[in-house]
């Protein structure tokens, strides 16, 4: 049987669209690209729409988890991250002097690849989307404290990956003048 809406359950989704649609096209993009992130963002309020009675208030954790769903599908059924990842780094390495911001993203992106994904999602997250460990707990569909947990170890981890490839990067130090008189022991 159908429901038959009103304007109340109208006015209801626009708020939300008008709240949160920018903040969820940001999650998307930053997942799929610019071409499939209104389609991911279309889907999450289609989902709101009918699944209406359920969308908790404050309803932004639940987008944001409703999103991530959207996002896995899309990833599962095209290409489209793994190639932007491609070009992102191929235009890099073409690049003769990359910008400071492009140096940056390609070092971010350089980690958050070499770490395991359910890490790279929680730093991404936090940082791009500014969630607390309690929000991220309800769009990963776990504990806060181990949204805390976990949040802690990727942040470990990154670190440890930041540096190992910051330490490849950089070759060995000259010795200097005083080291190169000093008689070898």
């Amino acid at each position: 049987m159908r429901r038959i809406t009103g304007d109340r359950d109208r006015a209801w989704l626009e708020d939300l669209f008008d709240r949160h649609s920018r903040h969820l096209r940001a999650f998307a993009v930053r997942r799929v690209g610019a071409d499939a992130a209104d389609d991911v963002v279309s889907e999450v309020f289609a989902t709101a729409w009918r699944r209406r009675d359920d969308v908790p208030d404050p309803a932004l954790a639940w987008l944001f988890q409703t999103a991530r769903h959207a996002v896995m599908h899309q990833v599962r059924s095209t290409t489209r991250r793994t190639a932007l990842h491609a070009t992102v780094r191929d235009q890099a390495r073409s690049d003769a002097a990359p910008s400071a911001e492009n140096q940056a993203r390609v070092l971010v992106e350089a980690v958050l690849d070499e770490l395991p994904a359910i890490e790279a999602e929680i730093l991404r997250l936090t940082v791009w989307e500014e969630l607390t460990p309690s929000e991220m707990a309800v769009v990963l569909d776990i504990t806060p404290g181990a949204a805390r947990t976990r949040l802690m170890r990727a942040r470990q981890r990154a670190q440890e990956v930041y540096l190992a490839q910051l330490g490849d990067a950089v070759p060995d130090p000259a010795p200097t003048p005083a080291e190169q008189c000093s008689p070898q022991h």
